[in-house]
């Protein structure tokens, strides 16, 4: 992958259904993975001292829009309350089906929310969603996310047919973007086929934005870090790409 222009975020467990599709259910087992390095130090949020954004029309039109992103990505209809990661369904254990939804949807007390979903080549996307809270509970909220994640770093479930899915965390580079910024990836596998996901939770004042990116193949770190570089511009006012 080359840059933003192979970044991608695809809802997971349809992914892999579709995959499975289109691959055929027959295929051979994908060969043996690496293991994926732990997950890094926890990162911490930083002091909050302007007012928190409380309007999600304005942190709606505070994420990346198609004008940002490479002509073969193409929007998404919002859709009220879908999860990044399309992890909704039950997973064992339990509470590791909030990895990969939205960050307001993980740590209540949000003052507004807001996401979009792009779709682009070879079962690519790119997911962003994000959530403002109040000044006094942005450190919380971003220490929450982090800790569910250290909970969960192999845990299952299954697609909408009922086969089998796997999931394992692991650390990825974070982003050196923002005011604060963790990263980490999933890899999920069924049926012998494997989807890679690179995600980035960044704060940006009263803001914690979730940057997903994945694909079949592994992404690259400098794929997410551009990706997360141009939202956290956004979430700053700064114009440009």
């Amino acid at each position: 992958m080359d840059g933003v222009s192979r970044a991608s975020g695809l809802v997971l467990a349809g992914a892999i259904t579709a995959l499975v599709a289109a691959c055929g259910s027959s295929e051979p087992a994908a060969p043996e993975t690496p293991e994926l390095p732990a997950l890094g130090p926890a990162a911490t949020a930083a002091p909050v001292t302007d007012p928190p954004v409380a309007d999600a029309a304005r942190l709606r039109d505070q994420l990346l829009t198609s004008a940002n992103l490479p002509p073969n990505f193409t929007a998404l209809p919002a859709r009220a309350e879908t999860p990044l990661g399309g992890q909704s369904a039950p997973t064992t254990p339990a509470e590791c089906a909030k990895v990969l939804t939205p960050v307001g949807t993980q740590r209540a007390g949000a003052l507004a929310t807001a996401s979009v979903q792009y779709t682009g080549p070879n079962f690519a996307s790119i997911d962003i969603d994000a959530a403002s809270y109040p000044n006094d509970a942005v450190a919380a909220a971003f220490s929450e996310l982090q800790a569910t994640l250290r909970r969960c770093t192999h845990y299952s479930g299954a697609d909408a047919t009922d086969i089998a899915v796997d999931y394992r965390i692991g650390g990825f580079p974070p982003p050196k973007a923002g005011d604060a910024a963790t990263a980490f990836q999933v890899r999920t596998t069924s049926d012998g086929l494997t989807l890679h996901s690179s995600v980035a939770i960044v704060q940006v004042g009263s803001v914690l934005a979730q940057v997903a990116v994945t694909a079949p193949e592994p992404v690259e770190d400098g794929v997410l870090s551009d990706l997360t570089a141009a939202q956290v511009r956004r979430l700053q006012g700064v114009s440009g790409p």
